[in-house]
Order: structure tokens, then C-alpha cells, then sequence
């Protein structure tokens, strides 16, 4: 019996050591256009997040505040088990009009527990109707690498401009509260964008394909010269490396 429990103690010590935990933020945009449902453009929408065999996670978003109509957000109701989970989530009334949206997800679940590393959905779901809507999922890779790279699972012409930015805590100074110590402002922006932080070395800005557009060791970084969209900002300095995202209104 000691020994049963001795191995399943060290076989899950293991499995905690090869299972990666990073912390980070992801952000994730996109723009909805009606379909010309029979309540349009208002409408009711929800963004949740579930790994990759469907298991919800977290909602991150629910403009639904009548429960009469949040049945017919189906693959939410299906996603919660019809208990339309809105912990730390986004929270408001019926949409009156469709546009770009950008919400952020800290890689916890409702219980605030970080999420192993690996794939996961963005789902978005909107109504504009009594009646089921539309819905487009797409998936990326949580690991110790930033990215910018989405897989479409279900697509819409109701959800287009889709963005997804993956920015991972760097190792190197995961002691230290990012949010204190490394900030971009104003976010969104539409001319000059300011980066405060300690010893930082450089600033490099990269647009949603990857490309880098800027380097440089001032700063401020005149935004006014680019497309509106989300850019991925990196900072270095002494400490490591810091991902944010900005977005160009």
C-alpha cells in the first residue's frame, strides 16, 4: 500500500514537471455583420474558451443579460451545461449594433487556475433572432512562444477579421507583476503609443503576420503611420523579454 501511493506521488510529481503551466495573456479580436436576422442589428453575443476535446474553460465574454434569450446562444448552452458559466467575464446588455470587438483571456479557468499548456478553442456565438445563429471557432497552441497564428475549426461570413495573439510570461522574471512594471498607453491608440518599464533595452513592433516593423530603444512609437488592426510589441530588457499587444484604432 506504501508503495502504491509512494509511486503515484512521484508519477504525478512527474506529470506536473513535464506539463507546462505558462502564464500569459491572450487576445483575441474579430468583427461581426449581420445576417439579417429578425432582431437586427441587435443582437446577443457570447465568446467562451474550451480545450480542444470541448471541455469548457471559461466565458469571456456574454452580452445576454435576459435569460429568455440565451437559449438560443445553443453551442454556449451547450458548451456550460446550460448554466451559461459567466465567471470574470464581460458582462452587458443586448448589442444594438455590430463591429470589432477585442477581448483578453489570462489562461484560467473559473476556478482562476492557470490551464496547461496546449490547444484551445475561441468560440463566438451570436443571435439575432429567437432562434440559433451564427458561430466560428478557431483554435491555437499555448506554450512558452509567442504567436500570432490561429486555425479556423467553424467558420462564418458573419465573424471576419479574426485576430489572435498569444503572449507569453517570460520565465526570466516571472516574479515580477508585468502590469506594475511594463506598460503600453494609451491602448487602443491612435497616434503615439508610450512604454514605461525598468531598464528597458529595446522595443520591437510586429504587425499580425509576423513581420517586424519597427526596433528601436526610445520610448514612444508614432502609431499614426499604420493600418488600424492589432500590432504584437516586444520589450527587452534586463530582465527578460515582455509581450504586449496594442491596438491601432
Amino acid at each position: 500500500m506504501k508503495k502504491t501511493l509512494l509511486f503515484v506521488l512521484i508519477l504525478l510529481l512527474f506529470s506536473n514537471l513535464v506539463s507546462g503551466q505558462t502564464n500569459g495573456q491572450l487576445t483575441v479580436g474579430f468583427k461581426t455583420t449581420t445576417y439579417n436576422g429578425a432582431e437586427a442589428p441587435k443582437h446577443i453575443l457570447a465568446v467562451w474558451v474550451t480545450k480542444a476535446d470541448g471541455t469548457f474553460v471559461k466565458t469571456l465574454m456574454a452580452y445576454t443579460v435576459t435569460t429568455k434569450y440565451r437559449q438560443y446562444l445553443t453551442k454556449w448552452k451547450s458548451a456550460t451545461n446550460s448554466t451559461y458559466n459567466m465567471v470574470d467575464a464581460v458582462t452587458g446588455a443586448t448589442l444594438t449594433s455590430h463591429g470589432t470587438r477585442s477581448y483578453t483571456w489570462d489562461c484560467t479557468d473559473v476556478a482562476k487556475v492557470v490551464q496547461p499548456d496546449g490547444d484551445y478553442r475561441i468560440n463566438v456565438e451570436f443571435t439575432e433572432a429567437s432562434a440559433a445563429g451564427k458561430i466560428a471557432t478557431f483554435s491555437f497552441t499555448k506554450n512558452a512562444t509567442p504567436a500570432s497564428t490561429f486555425t479556423t475549426i467553424t467558420s462564418s461570413t458573419n465573424v471576419s477579421s479574426i485576430s489572435v495573439v498569444w503572449s507569453p510570461v517570460n520565465t526570466a522574471v516571472d516574479n515580477i507583476d508585468y502590469e506594475k512594471y511594463y506598460k503600453i498607453y494609451p491602448n487602443p491608440v491612435s497616434s503615439v503609443l508610450f512604454v514605461t518599464g525598468s531598464d528597458i533595452r529595446e522595443v520591437s513592433l510586429y504587425d499580425m503576420q509576423g513581420k517586424n516593423i519597427l526596433n528601436t530603444t526610445e520610448n514612444q512609437l508614432d502609431f499614426s503611420q499604420y493600418k488600424p488592426g492589432t500590432y504584437l510589441i516586444k520589450i527587452r530588457s534586463d530582465k527578460g523579454i515582455v509581450m504586449r499587444t496594442a491596438i491601432k484604432k
